[in-house]
């Protein structure tokens, strides 16, 4: 199979949004054959950061073993700011970008990823 390109946007700051978004992937890496065969990218941006802020650790256990596979977390640095959140306060395996919505634009068009908002 083909590498798939695909990028998850999570906006929202309810927990189920995020649970949707992590089985999601690892679906999507079960059903490709593998982390191999799959380029993802889960972009965070708007009140969907405070998700971050105290993250549950059945998610962060997830979100790890994710980022560990391949998968790019990223949280856009303008909502952390307009949340009052520091980088710091992010998971592992979690990066940040300077403006979420470019990067979510950047991967669809320069990359080719498929959008999914869980």
């Amino acid at each position: 199979m083909a590498e798939l390109h695909v990028v998850l946007h999570l906006d929202d700051p309810e927990e189920k949004r995020l649970g949707i978004g992590l089985t999601n992937l690892e679906n999507l890496i079960r059903a490709a054959g593998g982390p191999a065969h799959v380029n993802a990218h889960f972009v965070v941006n708007g009140p969907g950061v405070k998700l971050f802020k105290e993250l549950k650790q059945e998610f962060s256990q997830r979100l790890l073993a994710l980022a560990e596979a391949g998968i790019h977390f990223v949280a856009c640095q303008n909502a952390l700011k307009a949340n009052a959140m520091d980088p710091s306060e992010l998971p592992e395996g979690m990066r940040t970008v300077p403006a979420g919505i470019l990067e979510l634009v950047r991967l669809q068009q320069e990359e080719g990823c498929a959008y999914i908002k869980p």
